[in-house]
This record gives C-alpha cells, structure tokens and sequence, in this order.
C-alpha cells in the first residue's frame, strides 16, 4: 500500500510513517482547511462559477479564495490575480483554466506551498500526443514540489462529512460510501440517482486522466475512512494492475467493494482505453481476479446503488436462507425465484412460526415460504407477520413485499409502518438483514420513504431485493473464509 506515481521505483511502500504520509496526502482533497478556485467565474457559462457556488451553497466552513484575471470580485469575495498573492495558507487547489497555462500554475502554487492540486481542465492526455505532452509537464513539476495531483480532466472531489463539494456537479447525499469514479458524467449521475434512492456517499473522487492519484490510492485511503462503510468503484481499467491487487486484497476482508466494470467486450475495452488511457485489460482476468478477492461486481451503476444500499444501512446474513412475506402471490413466487437464480435458499418455516401466524392470519393465507398474507393484509398483519417469521431459527435474511393496494381504506403508507414498526420493537436485534420491495410505482413512494428512513432499503422489483441479498451472502461468505485462513 502507500502507492505514489512519484515513487513508482518502489510503490510498496509499508512503514507507519510512509502510510501516515499517504493518508495525509489523499486527506487534503477531502477535509481541506482552505481552497482557492483557479479560473473563479460570475458566469453561469463557466465551470469556474459551479465549482465557487457548489462549494459556498453545501456550506463549507472553510475559507475559499477565488482567483481570477478577469473579475475583481468573485461570489463577494475578493478575487486574487494570482495564488501567490494570498497570503493564507491554502490546502487544495481547484484548477479551471485552460490546459496550456496549467503547469505555469501548478508551478504558482508548488511556490505558495500547497500540496493539493485537482485539476478538473481538459485538453490532456484524452485529446491526443500535444494534450499527453502538456499533461507530462504538469505532472512533472508537481512531482518537483511534491505535488498531489487528481486529474486532470476530471469533476472533482466531494466529501458530506465535512460540507465540501470541490467538483463542479451537485451535491450528493450524507452517507456511507466512498465513490470512485473513472467518469465524471457517469459519476455525476450515479450521485444524482443515489440522491433518489436514498444511498448518501461519504466521499467522492472523480479521477478524470489520474496522471498521479490512482484508484487504488483511493481504495487504500476509503478503507482506513472512519465514515465509509462500503466503497463502490465505476472501473475502466488500471495503469498498475499490481497496485490495484494489493489494494483491494488489503480492504475487502475489512470493508466490501462494489465494482462496475466497464469494457466487458473486446469493443467495449477499447473504448475504455480510448477514454481513460488505462488498460482494460481480459474481462475473464477481472472476473476471476474480483472472485478470488471478494470483489462484488454489479453488472450496471443502477444494481451498483441496489446494492450499495444494502450494504450500507443493513447487517451482513450469517447464512443464505431467506425468509419472503407477501400480500400478492405473483411477488412471492418472483422472489422466490430471484433468490434460487442467486445462490439463496427459501426453506420451511418452523412449526412454531407456522402456528403463531395461524393465530391471526386469515384462513386462505399461506403459511409456507413465502407467506402470503394476502391483498387484504393491514398494517398490524404486516407488523406481527414481519416480527414471527423475523424470528424463525431457519431464517438468515428477511425480504418483505407489498403491492400497495388501493382498496378497503387501507392507506398507501401503513404497510410500511407495519414493517417499521416491527423492526424497531424486536427485528432489529435479531442482526438479520431485511430488504424490502415496495411496488406501485408512484403510490409506493410514501411507504418506500418510510421504509428507507429507517434503513430498510427498499426496491422496485422483488430481483434487484433478492440480488442484493445475495452479494451480501457471498460476501459474508468471503470474509469467513479469510478469517479461517482458507
């Protein structure tokens, strides 16, 4: 670990100090004291004005001093002509101007002393040989002032545990995980539909051409992130494929890793290469190599998210018995399926859990896995049928669905708080996950918001619920084995 494109003679660099020095080195792009935007704008046509209003609107309480050679006042703040004439120390600079005069200016600010540089201007390495020469001279001067480079070509960076958005895209959801992306549109709208799914992120990088911080610097640094519970990684390809082994052989054991692999195809890879300059690399090599390390691999940034959520806001199963509650039998039998297509079990319910749902359930109700508690079922049915199966020793894992049903005055939300309301009083001790799946469109939104809230993730289809929990399984599987030394 410790990996710096300025010291690729020796990369693994192991000490205390050397990885102190590292995290240190990442940390300024996430928790800066002070910023200054290099190309400042007052026009909205500029990314120069994003990246000052994204900042000042998610409330960063740091200083921001904008730069510009054009505008005298910035966002009413006094804008500089140059970074050497601030006279405040600054921990990152954001930089927005044309790709020619870039490492004039990298330069300005290795002689100010900063050592945190995103560099979201393109013209670079991704536009051709003249681009990839400007880009070697920026990277060379940094490496003279030991510079810490993202970018270029790249969106920025983003950090909700301390109010900073560096990029110039909206601003995320607080939460769990530490996003890295190896595009910026895609990595803007990953952020923009988490928003919507309720997965807040703890970070975010874009890292554009990475001529110096990499994926797996990333990586190392999400794993030792207090506020990170999951890493999720949209992937092209890497320029070091053995930094990138040992780094996620390092963090999987302790926090799991989501993956998008793009490229799958031979066309596919090299468009991956074209866009990133990384080397895709055999689909087959990643595919074994992401098994052998427990690497979860979604098959599109959408079921990247599903299961994202899963993983930030429920508990791992201890094994891969699923219990189904249903109030229509169409979504039974697709869960059922879903969770046999994925490697999970749907077993008989215990005779005690079976007579205690007789108690109060209806007649026509079927007690077998899944339980269906049919259309009519309320909010108290879904309470107690939520708490007994919950409870049943055969169970690992719980998947509630409801059709929210539009009949006998029943309200679109008190399914939801039947199932709430159980979690809360004795489910949620039980440490098994539940996952739900809330369907009818816009008339399931209140009970999805509910449900969500109290960190049930809640899905559109019984698959993506049963998907999710089937990464989950996998991967607790995974970490066993590694503490068993298999």
């Amino acid at each position: 670990m410790g990996y710096s494109r300025y010291n690729s003679e020796n990369p693994s660099a192991t000490s205390a100090e050397e990885l102190a020095a590292d995290y240190v080195g990442i940390e300024r792009f996430f928790s800066p004291k002070n910023v200054v935007v290099i190309g400042a704008s007052n026009s909205p046509r500029r990314f120069g004005y994003n990246v000052m209003k994204n900042l000042i609107e998610a409330g960063f309480d740091g200083n921001i001093f904008p730069v510009s050679l054009k505008e005298n006042i910035v966002f009413e703040k006094p804008a500089y002509k140059s970074v050497l004439d601030i006279s405040d120390p600054i921990d990152l600079a954001i930089i927005i101007i044309p790709a020619a005069i870039v490492s004039s200016t990298v330069e300005e600010c290795g002689k100010k002393g900063i050592k945190a540089i995103s560099v979201l201007s393109g013209g670079f390495s991704e536009v051709g040989t003249k681009g990839a020469e400007l880009e070697k001279e920026v990277t060379r001067v940094a490496e003279k002032y030991g510079i810490r480079i993202v970018g270029p070509n790249c969106v920025g960076t983003m950090n909700t545990h301390r109010d900073l958005n560096a990029s110039f895209v909206m601003y995320s959801v607080k939460g769990n995980m530490g996003f890295i992306t190896q595009s910026g549109a895609l990595g803007a709208a990953c952020s923009y539909v988490s928003k919507r799914e309720k997965l807040g992120f703890s970070k975010f990088v874009n890292l554009g051409n990475a001529c110096d911080v990499s994926v797996p610097e990333i990586v190392e640094y999400y794993a030792r992130d207090p506020d990170t519970n999951v890493i999720g990684i949209y992937l092209e390809g890497v320029k070091d494929g053995r930094e990138f082994l040992d780094a996620i052989s390092e963090t999987t054991p302790i926090k799991p890793i989501v993956v998008v692999k793009a490229g799958r195809t031979e066309q596919g890879a090299k468009a991956a290469s074209s866009h990133t300059g990384s080397l895709a690399g055999s689909d087959r090599i990643y595919k074994a190599l992401f098994k052998q390390k427990g690497v979860v691999r979604a098959n599109s940034l959408f079921e990247l998210i599903d299961v994202a959520k899963a993983f930030t806001k429920q508990p791992l199963p201890k094994g891969k018995r699923v219990g189904i509650i249903t109030n229509a039998g169409g979504a039974g039998v697709l869960a059922t399926d879903a969770c046999s297509d994925n490697g999970l079990t749907v077993p008989s319910l215990t005779n005690e859990t079976v007579k205690a749902l007789r108690s109060f359930l209806p007649d026509v109700a079927i007690l077998n896995n899944p339980v269906d508690i049919i259309a009519s079922a309320n909010k108290d049915c879904y309470l107690k049928t939520t708490e007994i199966v919950a409870a049943d020793k055969n169970i690992d894992a719980l998947i509630v669905n409801c059709v929210v049903p539009t009949f006998l005055g029943m309200k679109p939300s008190e399914h939801a708080e039947g199932v709430a309301g159980a979690y809360h009083n004795k489910v949620k001790e039980y440490g098994k996950p539940v996952v739900s799946c809330w369907m009818a469109g816009e008339l399931a939104e209140p009970g999805r918001e509910i449900l969500e809230k109290i960190g049930i993730p809640s899905y559109s289809s019984p698959e993506k619920a049963a998907i999710a929990l089937s990464y989950m399984a996998d991967y607790r599987e995974f970490v066993n084995r590694v503490k068993k030394g298999k």
